[in-house]
């Protein structure tokens, strides 16, 4: 019988961290440094390479059409999917963009001006708040430092107090309680414990759910999510473990290849305006992907008691650095 992890790193079939820690892609590395090793987004050495992020492909073509006053040259709808403004800079986010980019700053600020909507966000005027739109908005909003603009705090109000924002189906509230999470996450000064909760909540039956959709791992996802994003907030927000987590954490474990890398199963939306060699439909190994994975499975491995996979943490996952 396989012995049960007595660490997080134990669940992994080899040392990812290596291959995480990228220096061809500083978008990704600085993300690796926060999330997975423990650097203070302050630090040297994230602020080095969160300086490099907007060169490296894809997110040097999506901010290609944006000006240095926030404008952006394309004539497409802001939040036409998934080529429009709006939609390219929640992209770029995702992708590790330099929050600190003066053309993204600019571009935020006219962003959270010009969206229609009141309270939440709308893709068009005289429509209804989209909650996904809304949610996906905000996570951008706040990992490029809006979190205090006033426009960002009515929508966190409005997700907080509108039944319309957790009105979808089960699908739906899973892609708002994870962009959610991740927004608020290590975030103590944007306060809303009640949003906070209900998230938790959302999450933790979402995960439980054996929907297939949530097993399709995929980044950036958008407008949709899956066990190893939901999994992801969950950790990164300090969600303590609860049974019913067990399960979902199996399942990802064991999605797993060699080296302790997970595969991107999901496809990317064609309509991403991105070098074309980032729209393959599948990934054999993706470091997105398995940076999600391994915060996630690093949380929650020892009390999921998820089997050994490693025989031993490897030396550079020890601590912060």
């Amino acid at each position: 019988m396989t012995p049960a992890c007595g660490c997080g790193w134990e669940a992994l079939t080899g040392d990812p961290l290596p291959w995480l820690l990228d220096e061809r892609r500083p978008n990704l590395l600085w993300r690796v440094l926060v999330e997975l090793v423990g650097r203070p987004a302050a630090s040297s050495a994230v602020v080095r390479a969160r300086g490099g992020a907007n060169a490296v492909e894809p997110v040097a073509t999506l901010l290609a059409e944006l000006s240095p006053e926030g404008t952006w040259t394309t004539e497409r709808p802001a939040w036409a999917r998934y080529g429009g403004a709006g939609w390219r800079l929640v992209t770029a986010a995702a992708w590790g963009a330099d929050p600190g980019d003066p053309r993204l700053h600019a571009a935020c600020h006219r962003l959270l001006a010009l969206t229609a909507g009141e309270g939440g966000f709308a893709a068009r005027p005289a429509t209804v708040p989209s909650p996904v739109l809304t949610a996906r908005l905000v996570q951008a909003a706040v990992e490029l430092g809006f979190g205090r603009h006033l426009r960002v705090q009515e929508a966190l109000a409005w997700l907080e107090e509108s039944p319309v924002a957790w009105s979808g189906d089960a699908r739906q509230r899973a892609v708002v309680g994870a962009a959610l999470a991740a927004a608020l996450a290590g975030r103590p000064e944007l306060g809303r414990q009640t949003l906070r909760d209900r998230t938790a909540v959302v999450l933790l039956d979402a995960v439980a759910d054996l929907d297939p959709a949530w097993e399709r791992l995929g980044h950036p996802n958008l407008a949709r999510t899956d066990v190893g994003e939901m999994l992801w907030a969950l950790a990164r927000s300090g969600a303590p473990f609860e049974p019913r987590l067990a399960a979902p954490l199996a399942r990802l474990q064991r999605r797993q290849g060699d080296g302790g890398r997970w595969p991107r199963t999901a496809p990317r939306p064609a309509s991403l305006p991105i070098p074309s060699r980032f729209h393959v439909a599948v990934d054999p190994c993706c470091q997105w992907v398995t940076l999600r994975a391994v915060v996630a499975v690093n949380a929650y491995a020892v009390p999921a008691r998820l089997p050994r996979r490693f025989p031993s943490p490897p030396a550079a996952a020890g601590g912060n650095q």
